[in-house]
């Protein structure tokens, strides 16, 4: 009986670890999608391709580009939210652009399963005036169709004001 008693102790904590937020990573990396192509001469937009990604909670990535741009719509059981027009404006700089293949899942685990609430990604876009990049991290609430970007942050501390942002659009329900 101690024994058994020991062991629910044991177990107490490893359970309480998994209550907060984590993180799980995917990516967007050519050779990791779904389906890939790459969009003849659309509206005068250069360079123009569209990848759908292997996400977390049922949701896909769909990596669009075109005119040396480029952001991720999210798409949930077939309907996609198009999230071009907000990424255009969060975005740092001129021609924002997903900056790397990395993608942030931030969740939590109940039993063996993550359920995702938001998605962080690093866009980088062209400065003008330092005649370089600059970058900051695009905040994405997950809502099914009616997903969102919720805010970026770009600094010394972008990754935890991300995170703290990304974490405040957690379903009070979680």
């Amino acid at each position: 009986m101690k024994l058994v008693i020991t062991l629910l102790l044991a177990a107490v904590p490893a359970m309480v670890a998994t209550a907060g937020p984590i993180s799980k990573f995917t990516s967007t990396a050519r050779a990791k999608a779904i389906s890939f192509k790459v969009l003849d001469d659309v509206e005068g937009m250069s360079e123009a391709f569209e990848g759908v990604f292997a996400g977390l909670g049922g949701y896909q990535l769909v990596h669009s580009a075109g005119d040396e741009r480029s952001w991720i719509n999210l798409r949930y059981y077939g309907k996609t939210t198009d999230l071009y027009a907000a990424t255009m404006e969060a975005g740092p700089g001129s021609f924002p652009r997903k900056a790397n293949d990395v993608v942030e899942w931030r969740g939590v685990v109940k039993g063996d399963r993550f359920t995702p609430y938001a998605i962080i990604y690093r866009l980088e876009g062209t400065d003008a005036k330092a005649r370089g990049t600059k970058t900051c991290l695009i905040v994405i609430k997950l809502a099914r169709e009616n997903s969102k970007i919720v805010g970026h942050a770009q600094g010394a501390n972008e990754e935890a004001q991300a995170k703290a942002i990304a974490d405040k659009a957690r379903p009070s329900a979680e």
